[in-house]
């Protein structure tokens, strides 16, 4: 790996941490955004569901942008719109105004994230080469993913909440320096069919999003009766079916056709998908149970995840081996079935259970992570051509954030269902997680038997 290559690695692996970290350092500030903005559970939903809501909504239309303009300046300018979002978030005065910079932070959020992805497959042409450095891409978010709740307690506690969105800042500054200096301004790749996606399907697909995640997130505190949340949902069905349509009849459809058509695709997208739905679901409202039922504050809620996310880390690099040897099938199999088992363990959490009930679950959770998620990306990748790398990065992770949308608005619903995270509604979160999981699981089966990707070599 040539100095260059690693400065791109460094800068594609600092946005992507960056835009991990809001995720992880938001639910662990949950506790101290209610007490200080006065916000109940619906608006916690909707503070947690606006930055991967928007973020999800736009990732087509970002990965087709990097396909089309470069994804050199789709990433310059994303990570520009997430300084400013964490400038406005962390100075917002009610929490209205923090949902409308958590908003604008996943504008940023979906310019980045698939640019990230695709420049390691611009830059890094030695395949072997290029799956070791999408495994520290990986590893990278594994290390945001560990340090945000422990990061983030420790400045909510010295500092208050505001702090976790000033820390984007630096991250920012890093990242644009090294891309600047060092992202090569190559000519946007061509898309196989020579046109470009459709803006009014992409924009049929960001009205059904927004009006499923209203009508689920709304129905707890409305209640599934009542006019706007029915109303939504039924927009939401209808927008299915029109796009559903569309897209089939479309010469040019949003997911490119030879894409869809591989299975690798297919199935890797959907279990990441599921794997979302399940590990944002419980970030969210085990935050809020041990704040809530359990008395902690956000540092000692921060420590309490800690073994997830090291053990994810401490398996991500293991997991790209077998990848690269076996194929993405075992991996995503096996994460996902140890994911679930957690969710069984995590059943027997309670207000009064052993702490190392929780740390048992969470910690097989993280192997399970560790395992699966890097084989859904690895699975993804390696099924799109060059030509396609933004708009496969884009789609497997339009699926990932719509599966967290829907995990924290489903999931949550039912933990905080009596108005707070208490046990009754916790479990059955937890039982509807471990189904996902199980899904996951059940769709590696649909991955070839064993497709190698490269041997990996030392760095």
């Amino acid at each position: 790996m040539t100095r260059r290559e690693r400065l791109v690695l460094i800068a594609s692996t600092v946005g992507f941490s960056m835009v991990l970290l809001d995720t992880t350092v938001v639910n662990v500030a949950l506790g101290s955004i209610a007490r200080d903005l006065h916000a109940g559970p619906t608006t916690l939903e909707w503070v947690a569901n606006a930055y991967t809501l928007v973020f999800a909504g736009l990732l087509l239309s970002t990965g087709l942008a990097a396909d089309r303009i470069g994804a050199r300046r789709v990433f310059l300018a994303g990570l520009a719109t997430f300084a400013g979002g964490s400038v406005l978030a962390s100075a917002a005065p009610t929490a209205g105004a923090l949902v409308a910079a958590q908003a604008v932070l996943g504008v940023g959020a979906a310019l980045v994230l698939p640019t990230s992805l695709s420049l390691l497959s611009q830059v890094f042409a030695d395949p072997a080469v290029r799956t070791r450095a999408v495994g520290v891409w990986a590893a990278g978010s594994a290390v945001a993913f560990a340090a945000g709740p422990v990061v983030g307690g420790l400045l909510i506690e010295q500092a208050g909440w505001r702090a976790i969105f000033v820390i984007n800042l630096p991250l920012a500054l890093v990242a644009a320096g090294l891309a600047l200096s060092q992202l090569p301004r190559t000519a946007p790749a061509k898309r196989a069919s020579g046109a470009p996606g459709s803006l009014g399907a992409q924009a049929v697909a960001v009205v059904m999003l927004v009006a499923l995640t209203f009508g689920l997130v709304e129905s707890g505190a409305r209640g599934w009766s009542s006019p706007p949340v029915v109303v939504a949902l039924v927009v939401a069905a209808a927008l299915a079916v029109v796009l559903g349509l569309r897209e089939r009849a479309s010469a040019h459809p949003l997911v490119p056709r030879e894409l869809v058509a591989d299975r690798r695709f297919t199935a890797s997208t959907a279990g990441g998908a599921l794997l979302n739905f399940a590990f944002y679901g419980e970030l969210f409202f085990l935050s809020l149970f041990l704040q809530q039922e359990r008395g902690l504050d956000a540092l000692q809620t921060g420590l309490a995840f800690l073994p997830q996310p090291l053990l994810f880390m401490a398996v991500s690099p293991l997991a790209g081996r077998i990848v690269a040897s076996r194929g993405s099938r075992l991996p995503l199999a096996l994460g996902s079935a140890l994911a679930a088992i957690a969710a069984v363990i995590l059943l027997a959490v309670d207000a009064t259970s052993p702490y190392g009930v929780l740390v048992a679950g969470l910690a097989l959770n993280g192997v399970g992570g560790g395992l699966a998620i890097p084989a859904v990306t690895a699975g993804v990748m390696g099924a799109a051509p060059p030509s396609l790398a933004g708009i496969a990065s884009a789609a497997l992770n339009a699926g990932r954030q719509v599966g967290g949308v829907l995990g924290v608005a489903v999931l949550g619903g039912l933990a905080t269902a009596g108005g707070h995270a208490d046990p009754a509604g916790v479990h059955q979160a937890v039982m509807v997680a471990g189904l996902g999981l199980a899904g996951a699981s059940a769709l590696a089966l649909a991955l070839p038997a064993a497709r190698p990707v490269a041997a990996l070599r030392p760095a």
